[in-house]
């Protein structure tokens, strides 16, 4: 019936065909086709979402944790070595610093999913027993045991000083102890690879992986071969001491004294060939690096750090990379800085140097510029680094639980149910006090309003939640908010005596400021939501958002333009 009445309205259709009804339906078309026909799948290569032509586009929308399940993962935080720095007493500092270390966690955690390819996730803190623990709940990933892995990393960031006098900053005694120390971790841990988070060069820990016969081996083996053949497969040597001359050794100068400490396990032997597979830890008998220290002893790492960013040298034009600190930091740095001029300052993530520069001068305003012959691109790679790989503490997963959906298939069905009903009860509305001509814009709007807004999101990949339905369903009245104001206006227009061509235009006039006002009001509110990270309100935000919109750009001028087409060539009685 509807279509029979706008073929019948040759004026109507006239005005359907002008150049802004004609961009509205391309727009409205190619929507339409990608709701119902694009679709999604994830790639475990790339860890992305590639997008792909399906015959089933309308069921292929991306489900949020509370709608397709997931995991939770409970870690526990240590704190011991902040303990340890600041005394057994919880002072207030050391209260501040375990909250500045929270926060690091949590930001570095969103880095680290995003990195993943998952926007559907949630990670906060929450106190149990007076021990503060980190949640992640994490949906729509590919591979969990990957995510955990990234989610539990400690990359520690820290500030090092170049050793500038290695033969006396540290006893022979004090490397062997810290050897003895790393092989009661491995004979204490006999599943797990000893040479695993110990490739610290700049410590002087050095863990390879061997495999040859004994006169291919380090020298180190050729001096103790009777040793060697005694020891069973995965039995660990006691440590020796001696002389290290490898290939292998990565990360430290040969040609300075090498001589330290090691320890090794026997993976695997072959007497007859004569063969050996063995990992092994080597501790140099001095440090290159030495971490840098203020005036009462204070480390500075990443308890301190706040930010890093890409930057250009105002004087040179240089790209370089900007670092600050919280108070605490500010003060530390400048300790530092001020006892160490002309000394090389280096940063360690994980145990390597990600930047290294000199000190040139004391710096005690907070912040730090790197200046180590970056283009842009290295600039903002090394900034992107420092920011998401520090972690601060280290994280002990304490729990994991799989999340159930939330009752996804009744709710679907009941949010599915309410949008039919809440769109014809508004129509109906429209109808009994409006009129049928009325009543079908409405109906077009509805129809145009939810198609856009359906490709929106699945354009932008957004991971439906419940929150985001309701807010969806929501949404369709704000949506039409619009309609009424207009029509009101209209009204006024025409019993003033004016044609229905002109009231419309006077109509969408008038309103436009009253529904832009309205929209923008919303928005505020939902800014400050954002702004002050309420998790459980961002699914429901981002549809109000999305709302006000597409209410301003596209629904104000597809309301004038049907107006025009059902009203198009009657006259004003």
């Amino acid at each position: 019936m509807l279509l029979s009445f706008i073929i019948y309205r040759e004026k109507s259709m006239k005005n359907f065909f002008s150049k802004k009804g004609i961009a509205l339906g391309i727009v409205f078309l190619v929507s339409l086709f990608f709701v119902l026909f694009v679709g999604r799948t994830f790639n475990t290569k790339t860890l992305q979402r590639d997008r792909n032509l399906t015959l089933n586009g309308i069921t292929n929308f991306r489900k949020g944790l509370d709608i397709s399940g997931g995991t939770k993962l409970v870690y526990k935080i240590d704190y011991s070595k902040y303990d340890e720095q600041y005394g057994a007493n919880e002072t207030a500092e050391l209260t501040q610093v375990k909250k500045n270390i929270e926060s690091i966690i949590i930001k570095n955690i969103d880095a680290r999913i995003s990195a993943l390819g998952v926007s559907d996730y949630k990670a906060y803190t929450q106190n149990l027993n007076n021990q503060t623990q980190i949640v992640v709940e994490i949906g729509g990933v590919a591979d969990l045991d990957q995510a955990k892995k990234m989610i539990g990393k400690t990359v520690e960031l820290e500030f090092r000083l170049l050793n500038d006098k290695p033969k006396d900053a540290e006893s022979a005694t004090q490397r062997r102890t810290l050897a003895e120390s790393l092989r009661t971790e491995a004979v204490q841990h006999p599943d797990k690879m000893i040479t695993e988070n110990q490739n610290k060069g700049g410590d002087g820990i050095q863990a390879n992986l061997l495999q040859g016969k004994l006169d291919q081996l380090p020298t180190i083996y050729q001096n103790n071969a009777k040793l060697l053949a005694s020891l069973a497969t995965g039995e660990v040597s006691p440590v020796l001491s001696g002389t290290y001359i490898s290939a292998n050794f990565s990360g430290l100068n040969l040609a300075n004294d090498i001589e330290g400490f090691t320890f090794f396990r026997v993976l695997q032997k072959d007497q007859t060939a004569g063969t050996y597979t063995i990992e092994e830890v080597f501790v140099r008998n001095w440090q290159e690096w030495i971490v840098a220290k203020g005036n009462d002893g204070a480390i500075l790492n990443g308890a301190y750090f706040t930010l890093a960013q890409a930057s250009v040298n105002q004087v040179g034009g240089e790209p370089t990379v900007s670092i600050s600190f919280n108070e605490k930091g500010k003060d530390l740095f400048c300790q530092i800085t001020k006892n160490n001029i002309h000394r090389q300052m280096a940063i360690f993530i994980g145990g390597e140097i990600a930047t290294a520069a000199t000190i040139q001068d004391a710096i005690c305003d907070g912040r730090a510029q790197i200046s180590g012959g970056f283009d842009a691109a290295q600039a903002r790679l090394v900034a992107e680094n420092l920011n998401s790989g520090n972690m601060p503490a280290p994280l002990t997963l304490m729990q994991e639980e799989k999340v159930s959906p939330s009752l996804w298939d009744s709710a679907f069905r009941g949010a599915l149910i309410a949008t039919l009903v809440g769109s014809l009860a508004i129509i109906l509305y429209i109808f009994f006090i409006y009129g049928w001509r009325k009543a079908v814009v409405t109906t077009l709007t509805i129809i145009f309003y939810f198609t856009i807004l359906l490709a929106i999101i699945k354009l932008i990949d957004y991971a439906l939640s419940l929150s985001g339905i309701a807010a969806i369903i929501l949404s369709i009245g704000m949506a039409v908010d619009a309609n009424i104001l207009i029509f009101e206006r209209m009204n006024e227009e025409v019993q003033e005596g004016k044609s229905f061509s002109s009231a419309i235009n006077a109509a969408e006039h008038r309103s436009r400021s009253a529904i832009r006002d309205g929209q923008i009001s919303t928005l505020l509110i939902w800014v400050l939501l954002f702004a002050f990270g309420i998790n459980m309100f961002k699914g429901f935000g981002y549809m109000i958002v999305l709302t006000a919109i597409l209410t301003l750009g596209l629904n104000v001028p597809f309301i004038k333009e049907s107006l025009h087409l059902i009203y198009g060539s009657k006259k004003n009685s």
